[in-house]
């Protein structure tokens, strides 16, 4: 993930700053609230992101979760931290066989050491039913002066 400028300082200024990532408006996740190690989002899902069976292809919703677990270890260090991910699992649950209403996805740092972090990601339905999660390890490199 592109280090976070000077301006993303804040929640207000991280949420402006992700939501204008070029990747994130590709895959269609919008970012609705975030704390520090807590980002909240939601995919919108349109017909190029079904798989012949209808449901959300399972691609999609990895790429979704990656961008939004790396906003959330992102969201851990100060303007100018940067993150990247080194490995991400996820375990399909359910069809995400979203129709009208977005996808949820929360991510949550549960692990943030001296250079790295380690989110978990939930992918649940409108009607609140888990689709998938997701956990990995991202490397996070801090501004320079900073202790990390």
């Amino acid at each position: 993930m592109d280090a976070r400028p000077e301006e993303a300082a804040g929640p207000d200024g991280l949420l402006t700053w992700f939501n204008d990532l070029p990747v994130v408006r590709w895959i269609g996740v919008e970012c609705v609230d975030v704390e520090v190690g807590r980002v909240r989002a939601v995919l919108r899902v349109r017909p190029e992101h079904r798989n012949p069976g209808g449901a959300v292809n399972g691609g999609v919703l990895l790429a979704a979760a990656d961008v939004v677990a790396g906003a959330a270890v992102t969201s851990t260090g100060p303007p100018g931290t940067g993150a990247a991910t080194t490995d991400l699992t996820m375990h399909f649950l359910a069809a995400a066989a979203a129709v009208a209403a977005p996808l949820r996805l929360e991510a949550e740092v549960l692990r943030r050491g001296r250079g790295n972090g380690v989110p978990h990601v939930r992918i649940s339905d409108a009607d609140g039913r888990l689709c998938a999660v997701a956990t990995g390890t991202w490397v996070v490199r801090e501004p320079e002066g900073c202790p990390g």
